[in-house]
């Protein structure tokens, strides 16, 4: 989980930053809730199905409003307060949740002064027109922006949770090259990858990703299928493993079954190795993502590849997948300290088959650390 003192200080610097400053602020959006608040709804429960909730934030305080069915939730929030109107008690028919949201927060803001109102792009329009129902002048700013900036720079229980969520990915790589085995099927080898990942990680996690085999490699990626796969087939393994919200990005391609790959495969991998030093060494805060981008496609350019590479160089990680920065031809952004990124070169070859390689990097105030430790390549190694 995320601690108190992380969600306190990102909830100060909110304050600091939004321009000019609101009276209060509403969040919706379930990556906010546990990016400030440490409020994350399981999907392996019922109790977070179609559920909604608010934080609310006054100078120096902060209010979950969740309904009585998300208790499971509001008592790992860190928060001061919790409101939780009774939605459903198991003895009577429910009522919709979301109407039941805005009117408990409409009436908790009845006693916020103030005019100005930040919200996020979750936040229910019903709740602002409930306020001016009742004849209140309101201004409503938008903090989506100003969060977007702020999650890029990783705080120190943010990147705990991305160390725990490489740990398990780790874990199901490793299940991978150990038991994915010519006559299983995709869905085996998503099975056998899950199971792995939910023991290592030590609770129930979603586990996502493409999980290709044989020509399917050449399509870039997919779900996992009834495919069965065969001797000498490429896998293309690229999955994540969410932990509490945070989610690091695993991806490599190897011959099943230890088996041998072709002089062409071998020729293609070795280019993607190539292109890994490469974006590698342009890794630092101030570095141009376009820059990374077009090294990247220069060098396939000079293997004479490129026109295989068809993708993204990589992406941001975190609450999100992908999230910025983005490393692509035209993109705006530069790196900075505490962003959490991939390199994920690729190459897909009609009548040889698609393979992709990736590992994640923390930027740090003087370059990089590598997160992922999984050995690159089609060996297959662990």
């Amino acid at each position: 989980m995320l601690t108190t003192e992380g969600c306190q200080d990102r909830r100060a610097r909110l304050w600091r930053l939004v321009q000019p400053q609101p009276d209060c602020v509403l969040l919706a959006e379930p990556r906010h809730l546990t990016y400030f608040a440490n409020f994350y709804g399981s999907p392996f429960t019922y109790r977070s199905q179609n559920a909604t909730a608010i934080v609310m934030l006054t100078p120096g305080h902060a209010t979950l409003v969740a309904d009585n069915a998300q208790r499971l939730y509001s008592e790992m929030a860190h928060v001061d307060e919790v409101v939780a109107p009774t939605w459903y008690r198991g003895r009577e028919s429910a009522s919709d949740r979301l109407p039941l949201l805005i009117r408990t927060v409409v009436e908790q803001l009845s006693s916020v002064r103030g005019r100005r109102i930040g919200v996020d792009a979750a936040v229910p329009t019903g709740i602002v027109d409930g306020l001016r129902e009742g004849g209140r002048p309101l201004e409503v700013l938008d903090v989506q922006p100003t969060i977007r900036r702020m999650e890029r720079q990783k705080d120190a229980d943010e990147i705990e949770l991305m160390r725990r969520s490489v740990q398990a990915g780790e874990a199901g790589f490793a299940a991978a090259v150990k038991g994915i085995r010519p006559g299983m099927t995709e869905l085996d080898a998503y099975a056998l990858v899950q199971r792995a990942s939910v023991e290592a990680a030590g609770q129930t996690v979603l586990v996502y990703g493409d999980f290709v085999s044989g020509e399917r490699t050449r399509n870039v990626g997919g779900p996992a299928s009834r495919r069965v796969i065969e001797r000498d087939d490429l896998f293309l393994l690229d999955f994540s493993v969410v932990v509490h919200g945070y989610r690091a990005d695993f991806a490599n391609t190897f011959v099943v079954a230890g088996g041998q790959p072709s002089a062409t495969q071998a020729e293609l991998a070795e280019s993607c190795m190539e292109v890994m030093r490469v974006g590698e060494r342009l890794l630092a805060p101030g570095a141009r993502c376009r820059d990374i981008d077009t090294a990247v496609r220069e060098t396939f350019a000079k293997r004479q590849v490129a026109q295989y590479f068809t993708h993204h160089t990589g992406h941001g990680l975190g609450l999100g997948h992908p999230d910025p920065p983005y490393l692509t031809p035209e993109s705006s952004d530069t790196l900075i300290a505490g962003d959490i990124v991939t390199l994920e070169p690729g190459l897909y070859v009609d009548g040889v088959g698609g393979m992709r390689f990736e590992h994640n990097y923390l930027i740090t105030a003087d370059g990089f650390e590598t997160l992922t430790h999984h050995v690159l390549g089609l060996g297959g190694r662990v």
